[in-house]
């Protein structure tokens, strides 16, 4: 092969391995932060039977659950965005926003959901406490937020084993480069929240705009979205 075609392979190479790099950082940060919760005192255990409802989209909520055992999932419009799993938390978004829940929790396994449910005082009072766990549940609340609105646009369960599937309906078939912009990230964000600042939809794209670009590539969406597909559908 050509020196040429070499050193283009080598520096795209280096650069899909640090957007990998960076990821997983990231992954590391989100699971330490929700280890840390797990340690907090005046945590509530709550047992749900499976069909148990934990919180409604319209509902008013000012908690989170953990989860101990079992599998809570989380629709949208009875459209599954992600599953938590032991370990992991859900009910984020409307302690961090203040809003109504925007999605359905549901208890989904035979033997039953055990939770641990956290009041949003207490967890306020953690983030104020830790920059770093607040920057990881941020950034956890954020990507959770994207994941919706690609399901409210979809009318289906998130695609997690068809990246382009999920990319593309970010673009709505638009042509032109395969990124995705400010512009794309903030038609979808809206279509679900009208509400959603300029602000928001920054966020949205630092949040999974590895490269520090300014707009997200095809590898970026599906390196944060789809690489592992059992870690991300329940991240």
């Amino acid at each position: 092969i050509s020196r040429e075609y070499f050193e283009k392979y080598l520096a795209t190479s280096k650069a899909g391995l640090l957007l990998t790099l960076r990821e997983k950082d990231k992954i590391r940060k989100k699971n330490r932060a929700k280890a840390i919760l797990r340690l907090q005192n005046n945590l509530q255990e709550v047992d749900y039977e499976k069909g148990d409802v934990l919180f409604k989209a319209g509902e008013e909520g000012d908690a989170l659950f953990i989860v101990e055992s079992g599998k809570v999932d989380i629709d949208v419009r009875d459209k599954q965005v992600f599953s938590a799993t032991p370990g992991n938390i859900c009910g984020e978004h409307s302690v961090i926003t203040g809003q109504r829940r925007n999605t359905t929790a549901i208890c989904a396994t035979e033997e039953g959901c055990k939770v641990q449910k956290m009041l949003g005082s207490d967890f306020r009072r953690l983030m104020d406490i830790s920059p770093e766990v607040k920057k990881s549940l941020l950034d956890l609340y954020i990507r959770r937020d994207f994941k919706k609105a690609v399901v409210f646009r979809l009318k289906k369960e998130f695609p997690y084993e068809n990246a382009r599937e999920a990319f593309d309906a970010v673009k709505r078939g638009k042509g032109g480069s395969d990124v995705l912009t400010v512009e794309d990230i903030g038609n979808l964000m809206r279509e679900m929240n009208p509400n959603y600042s300029d602000d928001d939809v920054r966020a949205v794209i630092d949040t999974i705009d590895l490269a520090h670009s300014g707009d997200v590539t095809f590898d970026e969406f599906r390196k944060v979205f789809i690489a592992d597909i059992r870690k991300s559908a329940s991240i």
